[in-house]
């Protein structure tokens, strides 16, 4: 008897939990889906698949707003130069920085490609673009 009690208060332990965690996940799920991804190599900051605020960049901009790639481009190196390497590192943490740096100034919970983010649903607020953002935050 004391046996089958145990079984069934671990039973009813297990459901409650199992019950909270299924509240939890549609309470955090509640506002995804209004925008999707449809390239995630082109995210930058935040996750692909759980996000409500997103941004877009013109990564191509940012870049050329950066020293060490203005650098490669001034002496037309090539990824067959060492030099190259090292520039386009640092040039890539600096881009990653400055996206990261906006994305927490602004509030935005991914930041990808230009064209790599829309929206889903007619009711969702148009993605901003924060390219000049980000290259502002570069300084």
């Amino acid at each position: 008897m004391a046996t089958a009690r145990r079984i069934t208060a671990t039973t009813g332990l297990a459901l409650g939990v199992l019950g909270l965690l299924a509240v939890l996940a549609g309470t955090a799920l509640a506002g995804v889906g209004d925008y999707t991804c449809n390239d995630p190599s082109k995210v930058y900051y935040g996750n692909q698949r759980l996000f409500q605020r997103p941004a877009t960049v013109d990564c191509d901009r940012v870049y050329a707003s950066i020293p060490e790639y203005k650098e490669i481009l001034r002496r037309r190196l090539t990824d067959k130069d060492a030099q190259y390497h090292i520039l386009m590192q640092k040039a890539s943490q600096r881009f990653a920085a400055a996206v990261k740096k906006m994305a927490r100034a602004d509030n935005h919970d991914l930041v990808a490609q230009a064209g790599s983010v829309r929206k889903a649903k007619d009711k969702a607020k148009d993605i901003p673009d924060r390219t000049a953002a980000v290259v502002k935050a570069l300084d």
